[in-house]
């Protein structure tokens, strides 16, 4: 780094110049709050928008909360009275098989997902809920 002085002003060479303006970005950089951003698109550049199922509102398909739901057709309190009506033990009903797409604000309202302390957002591994037997 090569400095002249030519009477009280100081001219920098251009590789500190270069220097000051890269730490100077860094300090502009804002602080991220997650590693992925919040989502998961690493390498594409652009994502299809999906409506969301419980306001409609258009958010990355990478982005969205997904849940996939399988339901009985039939809810438990029938499901005894058409047993006994068909009179056949082997048959099982068929289920429906539903894919729900949140977005943020919807899946934390339906408490399908739930805001964490900056510690535990680190932790990445998908707690499933305990089903109750039938």
């Amino acid at each position: 780094v090569s400095t002249q002085s030519t009477g009280s002003v100081q001219t920098l060479s251009s590789s500190s110049t270069q220097r000051e303006r890269r730490e100077r970005k860094q300090k502009d950089i804002m602080t991220k709050k997650r590693r992925n951003n919040g989502r998961s698109k690493h390498g594409r550049g652009h994502v299809k928008a999906v409506s969301c199922d419980g306001c409609h509102r258009l958010s990355p398909k990478d982005k969205v909360i997904k849940r996939y739901q399988v339901r009985n057709i039939v809810e438990t309190s029938a499901l005894r009275d058409i047993n006994e009506a068909l009179g056949l033990d082997s048959y099982t009903l068929p289920k429906t098989y539903i894919k729900q797409q949140y977005c943020v604000s919807c899946a934390i309202h339906r408490k399908t997902v739930r805001v964490r302390s900056r510690e535990n957002r680190r932790i990445r591994t998908f707690a499933r809920p305990v089903r109750k037997p039938l």
